[in-house]
């Protein structure tokens, strides 16, 4: 990286940092530092959802996934449609009715305290693992391009997102989010144009390319392995739109780190529309990144070098000032996932834990949990085979348990306290067997084998003790869905 690059990367940095600070004044209440005092509009709500999911993990993965393997990845773009109907309609007017702060306060008003602190705890722990792979990747590229050690890198990353963070709050991070989207998705599609520009023929020539050496599959040509049923597959239809809905629903239902953005809205309609920005702006996203994936494989083919450091040498080879964009942009990436994270997690450790809300608390906890995740990050090398693979075995499979005990407090009558807490630990036990020791499964089951195993062994542990009062069932689905 030359003089330029450096000076729009470390000015991205600044800029980061004055805007969350700028919201500093506003954090005299415990509801402003947590919930934004439930006043956001659509639009924050919206880009900041979309920013939380979309971590430089994200980004590198899908675009090396496409460069290596082909579009197989975009059978799930469906599935954000699909989840849209009962997280608009079910989970959302749910969850409005009651006011939460916390996702988990609503499995303690349902069963006890016991099985909110379960839940809270499995949140963070999930959490923290997964910030800690938001962390890790812009932190490798920029070791890799710079000579730093990954830990000064990472320290970096994380010292800037927990400042801002733990002065501005809730709407510091929201907004920062929105700007964290266009600086990612601006420098990558100027650095694909400029990139496929290199390239004989263009983005005519890219496209040739692709096609000739596979990435056009599973459509061109037609590869019919993609329809099958056997669950041992990397990717088939099946168990990507199945898999992607558990994930999603997971990710979009269970998760402190979005749910918490329908509780900064002003009102239910703001948090509707903000979900269907997220999905269209989702959805974009994901194309653009196939598309990088193309000129990313197209650059691969002239340097000769594939995966994570090939990523990082197709970004070296950019030119002065753009190189720093999309550095600055993988960083907006992760910034913009690890101050959800580290905020979610201290507001489900204030709230679930110590039963309170205090501000001055919530600011050591967001700057602890911030350290934490950078020190997590320095082991990730050594989670799973590649990028892809920890996004789907690892992240996306953890958050299945914590469905399976919405789900099961939601639309079951029969599930009490001793089969959510007994089957609730046993099935986070099992998860994280099946995604760290199972090789052979399909990449999106593993979200679906936690979740069914999940949902047994709570079920079959309910089977074992008394039925739940008539006031537990008063919070189910079936009770409230007239209420509010």
């Amino acid at each position: 990286m030359g003089t330029a690059d450096l000076v729009i990367f470390f000015a991205y940095l600044l800029g980061s940092l004055a805007l969350g600070l700028a919201f500093a004044r506003r954090q005299r209440r415990e509801g402003e530092f947590l919930l934004a005092g439930r006043s956001m509009r659509w639009l924050p709500i919206g880009l900041s959802v979309m920013a939380t999911a979309f971590s430089a993990m994200n980004v590198v993965a899908f675009s090396t996934e496409v460069a290596t393997h082909g579009l197989y990845v975009l059978l799930c773009l469906p599935v954000f449609v699909l989840v849209a109907w009962p997280v608009t309609r079910v989970i959302m007017p749910f969850y409005h009715a009651m006011g939460l702060t916390s996702a988990y306060e609503y499995l303690e008003r349902r069963f006890d305290v016991r099985v909110r602190c379960l839940a809270s705890g499995l949140f963070i722990g999930w959490r923290v693992l997964w910030m800690a792979v938001a962390l890790y990747v812009p932190s490798l590229i920029l070791s890799r391009l710079l000579g730093w050690h990954l830990w000064a890198t990472a320290a970096l990353t994380g010292l800037v997102a927990t400042a801002y963070t733990a002065a501005g709050g809730m709407r510091a991070v929201m907004w920062t989010d929105v700007a964290q989207v266009l600086v990612l998705f601006g420098g990558l599609a100027a650095a694909a144009v400029v990139a496929a520009g290199r390239v004989p023929g263009g983005f005519i020539g890219v496209l040739r390319a692709g096609v000739e050496g596979g990435l056009a599959k599973p459509f061109h040509p037609f590869d019919a392995e993609v329809l099958s049923l056997d669950p041992t597959i990397r990717i088939t239809l099946w168990s990507c739109v199945v898999g992607t809905f558990v994930a999603f629903l997971a990710r979009y239902g269970a998760d402190q780190v979005v749910v918490q953005r329908y509780f900064t809205a002003r009102s239910l309609r703001d948090a509707q529309r903000g979900f269907w920005l997220n999905v269209a702006a989702a959805l974009a996203a994901l194309l653009c990144l196939a598309v990088l994936g193309f000129v990313v494989q197209a650059h691969w083919r002239l340097a000769s070098v594939r995966g994570l450091l090939g990523f990082s040498h197709f970004v070296r080879l950019l030119p002065a000032g753009l190189c720093g964009l999309v550095v600055a942009g993988l960083f907006a990436a992760s910034m913009s996932s690890v101050d959800s994270g580290i905020h979610s997690c201290s507001t489900a450790l204030v709230t679930d834990f110590l039963g309170g809300r205090r501000a001055g608390l919530s600011r050591v906890l967001t700057a602890a949990f911030g350290v934490a995740a950078t020190v997590a990050a320095c082991t990730v090398d050594r989670w799973g085979p590649s990028l892809f693979a920890i996004a789907n075995r690892i992240i996306n499979g953890l958050g299945a348990p914590l469905l399976a005990l919405f789900l099961l407090g939601m639309f079951s009558r029969r599930a009490n306290t001793f089969g959510m807490l007994v089957g609730g630990l046993l099935g986070a036990g099992l998860s994280v067997a099946v995604s760290f020791g199972v090789e052979m499964l399909a990449l999106h089951y593993y979200a679906v084998a936690n979740l069914l195993g999940t949902l047994a062994l709570c079920t079959l542990c309910s089977l074992l003790a008394a039925r739940p009062s008539a006031e537990q069932l008063r919070w189910t689905w079936w009770e409230r869905r007239g209420s509010g």
